[in-house]
C-alpha cells in the first residue's frame, strides 16, 4: 500500500503577535484519495442537477405569472368593455399587474390613390406604378404597429 504525504502550512498572525504556522500532516493512500474525488465529483453533479431544477422551476414560474397576467388582461379589457368596472379600476388593474390597456385589431382599409406620373419613352405606366412602394406611407402615429398593401388594379 503506498502513501501519500502532503503537508498544509498555514500561516496565521492576530493583531499584535509575531506570526505562527501550523502544520498538518496528512497520510493518505491513493484510493482514500480517489473516493474523496469520486465524493466531490458526485456533489458536483449534485449541485448542477439541482441548479438545473431550479432553474427550470424559474421558467414555469415565470411562465404561470405570464399566463395569470394575459389572462388578467383579457378579464380586464371585457369587463371595461361591458362597462362591468370603471376606467380608473381598470387602469389599476393594469398597474398591478404590469400591462397596458390597448388591443390589437386589425383592420382592412382601401385606399384609392391618383398618381401622376412621367413615363419615359419606350417604358409603360404599369411599370413605373408596380415600382412604387405604397408601404411607405409616412404615417405618425404609434398606434399603428404595421402597414402592408397590394395593388389590385391599375385604370389609366
Amino acid at each position: 500500500m503506498q502513501y501519500i504525504t502532503a503537508t498544509l502550512v498555514e500561516d496565521t498572525k492576530k493583531e499584535g503577535t509575531p506570526m505562527e504556522s501550523n502544520v498538518t500532516v496528512i497520510n493518505a493512500t491513493n484510493e482514500f484519495l480517489n473516493a474523496e474525488i469520486q465524493k466531490r465529483d458526485e456533489r458536483i453533479q449534485q449541485l448542477e442537477q439541482h441548479c438545473q431544477s431550479v432553474t427550470q422551476r424559474d421558467y414555469n414560474t415565470r411562465a404561470e405569472l405570464d399566463r395569470i397576467k394575459d389572462q388578467m388582461k383579457d378579464w380586464t379589457l371585457e369587463a371595461l368593455s361591458n362597462r362591468d368596472i370603471s376606467d380608473s379600476n381598470a387602469e389599476e388593474i393594469a398597474d398591478i399587474c404590469q400591462f397596458e390597456l390597448v388591443q390589437e385589431v386589425e383592420a382592412e382599409v382601401s385606399v384609392t390613390y391618383y398618381i401622376t406620373v412621367n413615363v419615359p419613352a419606350g417604358e409603360s405606366a404599369e411599370d413605373i406604378i408596380d415600382n412604387i412602394d405604397f408601404d411607405a406611407i409616412s404615417y405618425d402615429m404609434e398606434a399603428i404597429t404595421n402597414v402592408s398593401s397590394s395593388v389590385n388594379r391599375v385604370d389609366i
